[in-house]
């Protein structure tokens, strides 16, 4: 390694003389002849060693010293000094100067008495920073190795740089990597995202997305990718993190079509059974009931509703496949508006509950209108569902996407449920909200309609204050009200 060297004095000929004599003893050595010209090359060059004279034009040799040791403590430096500047020389020694020189000065003298003693003590710090960085690697790549995700990292032109074992194991990989891309290492899979060009990394950087191997047997990856960057932002390269998720799809899969049968078998009878008590109590049946048969057969029929409500929830939900979603662009109030409209009747009465933004008036998004009206439905219906007063429904356009909150003041969600809220079938503890009908599919099928979009739903919300639902989707087109 060579050691860069900086020399700073306004005498030109020294200048030449020192470069000269150090270029011989293989260091690299760059000049300046000025105090404002030394600091750009000490943030530029970074040297180990600097020759600085103390009575420079412009800024002083005191001033670069104290601006060189703020910067980086680290840089040795060594003042050219005359023989009268001894109280110049104790401010250099206070701010960090390492030794000096009195002109004149032979070149021998330089090499054997000054430098001698710097050597040494710079070349145990770099070999004590280079052990300490060798233990530090050692560190990482036993991680790296030890992960059990596959991790994969690519260079800014999308070349392999590295992968892990069990990255290796999940795509196929083997032997040298060398010369193999991102495209060529995903080769044996498939997914939508792989349709656009897989050595454009920076088109799916910061996405989480799903790839399938169908041969030798099917395997389902999910994959995110996330771009490395300096502190100045510039592209290093990529980190792809690849997860195993075949036995969770196939469970996701086996349930949808689970749903999608026993919704469609209970449907026949359920068509049946529900037809028969508004026919008993017309008032002009034949056979007038009493207060008692009335009353079975309106509960017969509430719960007929209740239950033609639940399943027509799952056959929507085990229907709903990104590939079949009729997008089109379509107003954000209209949506809200039509999604009140669809509540069940018994959540009717809340519609004036609801408060709409006017800046709802002014959005557009890119969405399957029927399935996002069913969508917003289910948030508004768990509002009141879960003891909301009002409900407030706002929204704003960003770069691109519009995000919606639904904002209530119900009792909130304890912490422990938020993340899972979302999940199929699950339900908050009924000690926390008490006996709420339901299947828990409602917030699952909003979680996956508004993925189909390409979007994403989360919550926030404090205990006792509420919560806000929000829901990021694309936008369309801006229009002025």
């Amino acid at each position: 390694m060579l050691l860069r060297l900086l020399i700073v004095d306004d005498d030109t000929s020294l200048c030449g003389s020192l470069k000269s004599f150090f270029e011989r003893h293989k260091y690299k050595v760059e000049m300046a002849h000025d105090g404002v010209t030394a600091v750009k090359v000490v943030e530029s060059f970074r040297p180990n060693l600097m020759f600085l004279d103390i009575g420079l034009p412009g800024i002083s040799g005191i001033e670069v010293l104290k601006q060189v040791k703020e910067k980086d403590p680290s840089v040795r430096v060594i003042m050219i000094t005359g023989q009268t500047e001894d109280e110049l020389m104790r401010q250099a020694r206070v701010l960090g100067a390492d030794d000096y020189v009195t002109k004149p000065f032979t070149l021998e003298y330089l090499s054997g008495e000054v430098l001698d003693k710097l050597h040494k003590q710079l070349f145990y710090e770099l070999r004590s920073t280079s052990a300490d960085l060798a233990i530090e690697q050692e560190k990482v790549e036993v991680l790296f190795d030890q992960m059990t995700d596959g991790v994969i990292m690519f260079d800014a032109q999308g070349m392999v740089f590295v992968a892990n074992p069990v990255a290796r194991k999940l795509l196929g990989l083997s032997g040298d990597l060398s010369g193999v891309n991102a495209q060529k290492a995903f080769e044996q899979f498939k997914g939508e995202v792989l349709s656009i060009a897989f050595a454009e990394l920076d088109k799916l950087a910061g996405k989480t997305f799903d790839v399938i191997r169908e041969e030798p047997k099917k395997l389902y990856l999910n994959c995110r990718i996330n771009p490395i960057r300096s502190r100045k932002q510039e592209l290093f390269g990529y980190l792809a993190i690849l997860r195993d998720v075949t036995q969770e799809r196939r469970a996701e899969n086996a349930m949808h079509r689970f749903i999608s049968v026993i919704s469609h078998k209970l449907r026949t009878p359920l068509v049946a059974i529900r037809g028969y008590p508004p026919l008993l109590l017309t008032p002009n049946a034949t056979h007038p009931l009493d207060a008692f048969q009335r009353t079975a057969v309106e509960t017969i029929l509430k719960e007929c509703l209740r239950l033609e409500s639940l399943v027509n929830e799952l056959i929507a939900f085990s229907s709903l496949d990104p590939d079949d979603l009729m997008r089109s662009p379509v107003g954000l109030a209209e949506l809200v508006k039509e999604s009140q409209r669809i509540l069940p009747t018994e959540f009717q009465k809340d519609v004036d509950k609801v408060k709409l933004d006017p800046g709802l008036n002014t959005l557009v998004v890119d969405a399957d209108p029927k399935l996002l009206q069913h969508a917003f439905r289910n948030i508004i219906e768990n509002a009141f569902k879960f003891g909301a007063k009002e409900l407030r429904i706002k929204a704003h356009l960003d770069n691109g996407s519009v995000t919606v909150q639904f904002i209530d003041n119900g009792p909130g969600i304890p912490p422990e449920d938020r993340e899972r809220i979302f999940e199929r079938f699950y339900q908050v503890d009924k000690d926390f909200v008490g006996q709420v009908p339901g299947a828990g599919l409602g917030l699952s099928m909003v979680k996956e309609t508004i993925q189909a979009h390409g979007g994403k739903v989360w919550v926030e919300c404090a205990n006792g204050k509420g919560s806000t639902f929000f829901v990021k989707l694309p936008a369309a087109i801006t229009v002025t009200a």
